[in-house]
């Protein structure tokens, strides 16, 4: 039957199959090596045994290349490279206007992320951070008369865990750095001025929730880095000195970080006393009192607690007391 004729009566229509679930960064290299055949599997199956048992060593990356040093024994070691060429400039010129008008992307990279659709859009501008096996180049010192000899497999799975552990050094291997990149975005919004305009349309009111929000598992975690945006974002206009709002950032964080995880307020409060005797070094019940906003007093019987427990360390007594962190 023609695609353009009804169907006949009676007949169902046919159910449209499922799309293909996305692979990950991860799953894509790993299959890079798919298509060296049958005749390969046998020697890819010997060169993840290699790497599983720790035999590529002084691991390389570089843009289109990865290489490694390959010891069956310690006597012995094979030099391995692969090689594919890279994005060109115009490519990643296109890359950086597609990350300006798109935040969700930023955000990701400086989260340390490489997700799917950030790829599917690097692949429309032309760059594509896992090769084809057509474009993969391989040499290896051994002298075997193969693409992919079991050196390559074992360095080409030991550059897999490292993507797997972090996707973001594929961007490497494609020309630019997830630092330098995200540079190049700044730069271009400094000097163009341009913006993206995520203007929300407040008029239909807000949808309804589907189900008992109580019912949501939160799984809060800690920040490594709680003021990496502020660093990436440069100073802020008319501000000499960041590091005061670093550390501002890191204790507001801090305390966060406690409430969510349920310790309390208490627990909250001792985590901010703590960040502000760190911040000023060597600090009085009187100064940190007012730079937190509390009474004196609780604050002294806080820093004597503290200091029963070893947590800080105390110089003098009474009005004279001094403080500091015993880490610091």
């Amino acid at each position: 039957m023609s695609v353009l004729e009804p169907p006949e009566p009676g007949s169902q229509p046919k159910p449209r199959p499922d799309p293909a679930p996305q692979k990950s960064l991860g799953e894509r290299w790993r299959a890079l090596l798919d298509p060296s055949g049958p005749s390969a599997a046998r020697r890819v199956q010997r060169g993840q045994a290699l790497a599983r048992r720790g035999s590529v060593e002084q691991l390389q990356l570089g843009p289109g290349s990865v290489a490694a040093t390959v010891a069956e024994d310690r006597s012995s070691p094979y030099r391995t490279e692969l090689r594919w060429p890279v994005a060109s400039e115009a490519a990643w010129e296109r890359a950086v206007d597609a990350l300006r008008t798109e935040l969700r992307f930023t955000a990701a990279l400086l989260d340390g992320a490489v997700p799917t659709d950030l790829v599917e859009a690097l692949i429309g501008v032309g760059i594509g951070l896992v090769p084809d096996y057509g474009q993969l180049e391989t040499s290896c010192t051994c002298q075997e008369n193969h693409k992919v000899c079991r050196h390559v497999a074992a360095l080409h799975l030991a550059a897999g865990l490292l993507v797997d552990r972090d996707p973001v050094v594929l961007l490497q291997l494609a020309g630019r750095s997830r630092d330098e990149l995200l540079r190049e975005v700044r730069r271009g919004v400094g000097d163009t001025g341009a913006f993206v305009d995520e203007t929300v349309d407040l008029s239909r009111g807000l949808e309804p929730a589907h189900g008992d929000l109580d019912a949501i598992e939160l799984r809060p975690a800690p920040v490594e880095d709680p003021a990496a945006l502020l660093r990436h974002l440069g100073d802020p206009p008319g501000v000499d000195d960041p590091e005061p709002l670093v550390r501002l950032v890191e204790r507001a964080a801090s305390a966060a970080w406690r409430l969510a995880a349920g310790d309390g307020s208490e627990a909250a409060d001792e985590e901010l006393l703590l960040a502000e005797l760190r911040a000023q070094r060597m600090a009085s019940a009187a100064s940190l009192a007012e730079a937190l906003g509390r009474d004196q007093d609780a604050i002294t019987e806080e820093l004597d607690r503290l200091f029963e427990d070893g947590t800080i360390m105390r110089t003098g007594s009474g009005q004279r007391a001094r403080y500091r962190a015993a880490s610091s």
